[in-house]
Formats: structure tokens, C-alpha cells, sequence
């Protein structure tokens, strides 16, 4: 079975509202689709944010929302967010406690081969539920209730983060050799397609190869 693989970063509204739609996509072509999880540009390109336009985030979060109202995708904002940021100054904590263990957590389900079930719950629970997802017990529940093995994923990230770290840098470099940088995107053989609004595109060019 030919693979399409499917890059994502935990803190991207734009990797979970186009989740449902590239699993359909998959199925739609009969293909094995590969989750790649990578850390966000603010911890691999923190760079990026000094560079960019203050209203970046801003337009970023309305853009956002916009999405999830067009697709009819329940949709609220992390709390906290996953990475600690000032918002308003774009300014990125040297301690990041909640990206690293959720990014690790996405590594060793894709290890166990459920990568894309462990993605769902876990950007469900950060994007679609309202609350504090990081109340005790939460994250736990949800990874529970879609199936996935709890202990041992936290197991694995307390005694190879650095093996979990290597992996989403190797699939960071991955993704630029593909051709991009950014999350969500989707690749083909040697074909990329960036950004939620290219499923459309990568589904017309699934459909002339078959």
C-alpha cells in the first residue's frame, strides 16, 4: 500500500482541523497514512517569530477560527497553551515543559503504530474541548479512551526523550527535503502539499494517479 504522509505540529489549529479530512482522504485512495509529528516553528525556528510582523498571531488566530466555522469543526483555543509565548511581544520561554512532553508522547504512539489515533484525542482535547487540558488526568483520559497504551507511552518518553527528540528533528528534516517547513502538510511520493486548504489540490492529484 502506497503511503501518504502527514506532518503536523501539536500546537497547530491547522494540523487538527485538517485531521478528519486526511484520514477520509487516505481512505478515499486506499493509502497507509503516516504520521510525522515535528516541533513548532517556535521551538525549531524560534528566529521566525523575531522576524515576523506583530500581527502575525493575531491574524493567525482569526484565520483560525474562520476555518472551523466554514468546515462546522468544533473549535476553542488551548488552555494553556502548549507553548509558553507572549502573545503580545511574540517572545518564546526557554523552558517548554508542555510541548516537549506532548510532541515526545506523539513520537512513541507513532512507534506503537498509533500515531494517528493518539494525534486525534490528543489535538481533540486541546482544540475542541473547553477547559484546562493540562488538569490532572486529562490528557490521560483522552489518550485512554482512543485505545492507546498510557503506560507505556509515558514509559518510553521518561527513558528515551532524546531518542523521541532525534526522531522529530529527522522528520523536520524530512519535511524540508520534501519542500516546506510548515504544518500541516502532506506528501506524496515527491509531491507536497502545504497547508489545509491543499487537501482539495492533494486529492485532485491522488485521483490522476490512480
Amino acid at each position: 500500500m502506497d503511503q501518504l504522509q502527514f506532518y503536523v505540529t501539536v500546537r497547530s489549529p491547522y494540523s487538527y482541523l485538517a485531521l478528519d479530512r486526511v484520514v477520509a482522504l487516505a481512505e478515499k485512495h486506499q493509502l497507509e497514512l503516516v504520521l510525522k509529528p515535528v516541533y513548532p516553528l517556535a521551538i525549531r525556528l524560534p528566529a521566525f517569530f523575531d522576524a515576523g510582523h506583530p500581527a502575525l498571531l493575531t491574524y493567525l488566530r482569526r484565520d483560525a477560527e474562520r476555518v472551523a466555522q466554514m468546515q462546522g469543526i468544533l473549535f476553542s483555543w488551548p488552555m494553556p497553551d502548549p507553548i509558553v509565548q507572549d502573545l503580545a511581544t511574540s517572545e518564546i520561554a526557554t523552558e517548554q515543559p508542555h510541548i516537549r512532553r506532548l510532541s515526545r508522547l506523539l513520537v512513541a504512539a507513532c512507534d506503537m503504530g498509533q500515531g494517528v489515533q493518539a494525534y486525534r484525542a490528543m489535538s481533540r482535547l486541546l482544540f475542541r474541548e473547553r477547559g484546562d487540558w493540562s488538569a490532572a488526568g486529562a490528557l490521560e483520559g483522552a489518550m485512554r479512551r482512543a485505545g492507546c497504551d498510557w503506560a507505556y507511552l509515558c514509559t518510553h518518553i521518561k527513558e528515551n526523550p532524546e531518542t523521541c527528540d532525534r526522531i522529530l528533528s529527522a522528520n523536520s528534516t524530512d519535511l524540508e527535503r520534501a519542500g516546506h517547513w510548515g504544518t500541516p502538510s502532506l506528501v506524496f511520493g515527491d509531491q507536497l502539499f502545504f497547508g489545509q486548504d491543499r487537501i482539495e489540490m492533494c486529492d485532485w492529484f491522488l485521483g490522476q494517479t490512480s
